[in-house]
C-alpha cells in the first residue's frame, strides 16, 4: 500500500561493495564496481552508496570477499522520490509508524549523517529542476535579478554549466558532485567565490520544505522565518526537507590561477618555512584571493586563484615569497587567467574530487586577527599538526573566509559566527585501508582528534574553538558550542528544532537536538514513548525484498 502510494518508487539499497561479497556476489555488478569506486559521479548514483565509505559500515569491500559483509549503516529500504507528493507521504509514513528516517542526495558526508543502520531513507537525488526567475521579489526586498529556485538533488557541477549559458555564478563549493540545497548550503557552505560574495548560506532567499508533520511550507524572511534563520547555517536533515532554495547569482567573475608547492630540506628549516608561509597569507588574503594548501612531509603545496584578479600582484606575492626562501626549491605555475568560473572549475576544479575511500576530518577555524597579528604562533601549530603520508594524512587549510564571508550586513542566518571572524578553515584528514584493524581505527582517529586539538593552542585562554560542522569529527567533545558557535545560539537552534519536530523524525549525528538521544539516535533519553519501531520496519523490508 506505501508502495503504490509513492508511485512504485520504493527500493532495497545496498552498500555499494555489496555485488562483490559474500551471497550478493555478482561478477559483472562487481567488475563496475571495481572501476568506478572512486568517482563520485557513479557513487551519487546508487542510492546506497556513501562517497566516504566507512558511513557505510558494512564490512564489504572491494578489495577482498568479506565473510562479514552485512547492511550495516546502510538503510535497509529507500523511496527515490522524484516529487513534494513522494517525499510528503514518505514523512507521514515514517512519522505514523514511528520508523527511522535518513535523508541523502548525493552522500557528500563526512559525518554520517544521512544514513543510519535500519532505516528508511529519503533518497532526494533524481528532484534535480533549475528554474531562472528574472526577478525574484518576497519580503518587501527590492527585485533580485537572475535569482535561480534549484531542487534538493540538482549537483553543483550541473548548475555551474547551466548558469555559464548565461555568464552567471552561484557560491558553490569546489565538489561539483555535492548537492547544492543539503547539508552543504544549510550547514553554511564554503567556496571558491566565498570570500568574493560570502557563504552558500548567505546567498538564500527562500526554501520550499517539507515539515516533520508532512506539510510543505514557504520558508523566508517573512514567512517561518525563524525556521528559514535555522536551516540557513544550522545544519541539514534536521529542521525540515528542503525541496528546493531560491538563490542569488552573479555575473561570472574571470579567474586568475596560480600553483606553487615547496618542500623543506628538514624539521627546523621547515618550521621557518611555515612561519614565512603563514606571513605571506595576509598579502593573499588582501590582493582578494582564495586558497587551497597542503602542509605535511615537509611539503607546502598551493593552488591559488583571485576573482576578477590582476596577474601581476598574484605573481609579486608569489614571486617575494619565493625570494624571501631562495635556498629552497619551488615548483611554480606562472600565473594565468581563464575567461569565466566555470572554465576554471572544470579545468582545475572538477577532475580533483575524491570519492570512495575511509575518512574522519579534524578541523578548526583559525581568527584572522590572531593570522595578522601572532603568525609565529600559527606557522607552529600547523608543523605541529602536519600531515604524514605514510600514515594517511594530511593538514588541508582553506583560505576561504575573511573579505565578504565577514560582512554581516544584513545577514539573516545561524552561520556559525566562527566563520565571520575567521581568515581559514584548516581541516586535518585521516585516511585508513580497508584492512586496516579495528585497533588501529580506533588509534587513528584519537590521533585525528589529538591533531585537531593542537590547533587549539593558536586560540588565546579560555576561547572556545569553533570549526565548519559539514568538516567535522563526529567525535568531538562540546560539539554543540564547536559546530554552531556557542551554547547560546545552540539552545536557539533547539527550540526551533522542538517547535518544527516536536517527536524528533529527523535525527542525525551531532545535529541539532541529537543530544537528547541515545548514542544510535533511535530513543530518547528521557522517555520511550517514541522509541523508533526497528522490529517492524525491519520485517516490513524483508517481505518488500522477497516480492521484488
Amino acid at each position: 500500500m506505501f508502495n503504490a502510494s509513492i508511485d512504485g518508487r520504493l527500493v532495497v539499497p545496498q552498500p555499494s561493495a555489496a555485488v562483490c561479497n559474500g551471497k550478493t556476489y555478482d561478477a559483472a555488478a562487481c567488475s563496475v564496481a571495481n572501476a568506478q569506486w572512486t568517482n563520485a559521479t557513479w557513487r551519487s548514483d546508487q542510492i546506497g552508496a556513501m562517497q566516504i565509505t566507512n558511513w557505510e559500515n558494512s564490512s564489504c569491500s572491494i578489495f577482498f570477499n568479506s565473510s562479514t559483509c552485512n547492511q550495516g549503516s546502510v538503510s535497509v529500504l529507500g523511496v527515490d522520490a522524484i516529487s513534494a507528493a513522494h517525499v510528503q507521504t514518505t514523512v507521514r509514513f515514517a512519522a505514523t509508524n514511528n520508523l527511522r528516517l535518513a535523508i541523502k542526495s548525493s552522500g557528500h558526508d563526512f559525518l554520517g549523517r544521512s544514513t543510519a543502520a535500519g532505516s528508511l531513507l529519503l533518497w532526494l537525488h533524481h528532484m534535480k529542476n533549475m528554474t531562472m526567475i528574472d526577478q525574484y521579489s518576497s519580503c518587501g526586498l527590492a527585485n533580485v535579478s537572475n535569482a535561480v529556485r534549484i531542487e534538493a538533488g540538482a549537483q553543483w557541477s550541473d548548475v555551474y554549466q547551466w548558469l555559464s549559458q548565461s555568464n552567471l555564478v552561484a557560491i558553490g563549493p569546489a565538489a561539483g558532485t555535492v548537492t547544492v540545497v543539503g547539508g552543504y548550503l544549510q550547514g553554511g557552505g564554503h567556496s571558491p567565490l566565498s570570500r568574493w560574495k560570502g557563504l552558500a548560506a548567505d546567498q538564500v532567499l527562500e526554501y520550499d520544505v517539507v515539515t516533520a508533520d508532512g506539510q510543505r511550507q514557504t520558508v523566508n524572511a517573512c514567512q517561518n522565518s525563524d525556521l528559514f534563520w535555522a536551516l540557513s547555517g544550522g545544519g541539514g536533515g534536521t529542521f525540515a526537507i528542503v525541496l528546493s532554495a531560491v538563490i542569488r547569482t552573479y555575473p561570472s567573475p574571470s579567474i586568475v590561477v596560480a600553483t606553487y608547492s615547496v618542500n623543506a630540506t628538514n624539521v627546523t628549516r621547515y618550521a621557518t618555512l611555515m612561519e614565512s608561509f603563514v606571513g605571506s597569507i595576509p598579502q593573499l588574503a588582501d590582493a582578494g584571493a582564495t586558497s587551497y594548501f597542503n602542509i605535511g612531509d615537509l611539503t607546502i603545496s598551493v593552488l591559488v586563484h583571485i576573482p576578477n584578479g590582476d596577474s601581476n600582484v598574484l605573481d609579486g606575492i608569489i614571486n617575494q615569497f619565493v625570494a624571501n626562501n631562495s635556498d629552497l626549491n619551488f615548483t611554480v605555475t606562472k600565473s594565468f587567467v581563464l575567461p569565466s568560473f566555470y572554465a576554471y572549475f572544470a579545468a582545475l576544479l572538477a577532475p580533483n574530487n575524491p570519492s570512495g575511500y575511509n575518512l574522519l576530518v579534524s578541523s578548526r577555524f583559525i581568527p584572522e586577527s590572531i593570522i595578522r597579528n601572532n603568525s609565529q604562533i600559527v606557522a607552529a601549530a600547523f608543523v605541529q599538526a602536519q600531515g604524514q603520508s605514510t600514515i594517511g594524512s594530511n593538514l588541508r587549510g582553506s583560505l576561504v573566509a575573511g573579505g565578504q564571508v565577514s560582512n554581516t550586513t544584513n545577514r539573516n542566518n545561524s552561520v556559525n559566527p566562527g566563520w565571520r571572524t575567521a581568515l581559514l578553515s584548516m581541516a586535518y584528514t585521516q585516511t585508513w585501508l580497508d584492512t586496516t584493524s579495528q585497533i588501529n581505527q580506533n588509534n587513528l582517529s584519537t590521533q585525528g582528534l589529538l591533531r585537531g586539538a593542537m590547533l587549539d593552542t593558536i586560540l588565546p585562554a579560555g576561547v572556545q574553538p569553533t570549526c565548519y560542522t559539514n568538516e567535522a569529527n563526529p567525535y568531538e567533545v562540546n560539539w554543540q558550542q564547536k559546530f554552531y558557535g556557542s551554547i547560546v545560539i545552540y539552545n536557539q537552534l533547539k527550540s526551533i528544532k522542538v517547535k518544527y519536530d516536536p517527536f524528533g523524525l529527523f535525527q542525525c549525528t551531532t545535529c541539532v537536538g541529537s543530544d537528547d538521544w541515545t548514542s544510535d539516535l533511535n530513543c530518547p533519553k528521557t522517555s520511550n514513548s517514541n522509541k523508533i519501531n526497528l522490529t517492524i520496519f525491519f520485517l516490513f523490508a524483508g517481505i518488500f525484498a522477497i516480492l521484488l
